[in-house]
């Protein structure tokens, strides 16, 4: 078993949509402004697959789904193809009925409001308050009890501890978006809304083609137009160019988890595989036969930075 991954819903990129992961399970709820995913962070979240930037796949995979809610479109699709939100749960506005809002925080004094399984052995899903056991901040190492997706840590509150291991040990704590959408004690985070809504949370930034996150960790692309750092899933051996991959984090560090029919020697039938993120003024260097450095973003929608950022696909 793996401890997260980031779940993909849809297809997108190129050839297919974004990929999610499974050790976390992420999946990824994606819309324009505030969203969702994932496509989690070293937990199972659910993030959605569907992403820019050529040969995306979407795949609903194992923990974490995302909805991206950062500035720009929230989910990515096919390149040369407007952004959609097809594989994000988006959430209906006001929330839930019946749950509290961590973006609101609005549980009872010495409670918070943070996200749990809706049932026993699922990754999160819903959202409910729980009494405060610690005072955790951004960045400090924390611990779930009785399993990672209890819902119960020593975090403080408007915080959730992620990245764990499968036993919900050894985690980080990580900040819950507020109501705009913005990471008030992250600045250099993004907020990406993740498994139906439940798990709107601010994750590092990164460059795909530097792959700057923490050690463990890699960097996915989320909810369309962001990069975000999540625990890599990936064992030994696995998610090398043209492996089969259900989420984002299922690929080595530096891969990209793209539609089936856009990777060289992907196996039949396959949602998706793994295939390196690139250079696009590097050439071809990293791909496989057969397949180009494509600019993950259509012409002139790069974001500031991400304008040489490529993937490796068969060209269209």
């Amino acid at each position: 078993m793996r401890s997260l991954q980031l779940w993909f819903v849809s297809v997108a990129v190129l050839a297919g949509g974004a990929c999610g992961d499974k050790s976390g399970m992420m999946t990824a709820t994606g819309a324009s402004g505030p969203t969702g995913e994932p496509n989690d962070t070293g937990d199972d979240t659910e993030e959605p697959d569907d992403t820019t930037g050529p040969g995306a796949t979407s795949t609903t995979g194992g923990g974490m789904s995302a909805t991206g809610t950062s500035s720009g479109p929230v989910e990515p699709t096919s390149a040369g193809s407007e952004p959609t939100s097809v594989g994000f749960i988006v959430p209906p506005d006001g929330g839930i009925s019946g749950q509290c809002d961590p973006r609101v925080q609005d549980c009872p004094e010495g409670q918070k409001c943070t996200a749990v399984a809706p049932v026993e052995g699922e990754p999160w899903g819903v959202n409910t308050c729980v009494e405060i056991n610690g005072e955790g901040v951004v960045g400090d190492p924390c611990d779930v009890e009785n399993g990672k997706y209890t819902g119960v840590d020593n975090c403080a509150l408007g915080n959730i501890c992620l990245l764990t291991d499968e036993e919900g040990q050894d985690g980080v704590c990580v900040e819950f978006c507020n109501t705009s959408d913005n990471c008030p004690n992250t600045p250099t985070a993004d907020c990406v809304v993740y498994n139906d809504g439940s798990l709107p949370i601010c994750l590092p930034a990164c460059d795909p083609l530097v792959q700057d996150c923490p050690e463990g960790q890699a960097c996915y692309n989320s909810a369309g137009d962001l990069f975000v750092c999540f625990k890599e899933s990936a064992m030994p051996g696995e998610g090398a160019p043209g492996a089969e991959c259900q989420y984002i984090n299922q690929c080595q560090k530096g891969g990209f988890c793209a539609a089936a029919a856009s990777v060289t020697n992907c196996p039949p039938m396959s949602t998706g595989c793994c295939t390196p993120f690139c250079p696009v003024s590097g050439g071809n260097a990293p791909c496989q036969a057969g397949e180009e450095c494509t600019p993950f973003f259509e012409m002139g929608m790069a974001p500031p930075s991400y304008e040489d950022v490529g993937v490796c696909v068969i060209p269209a």
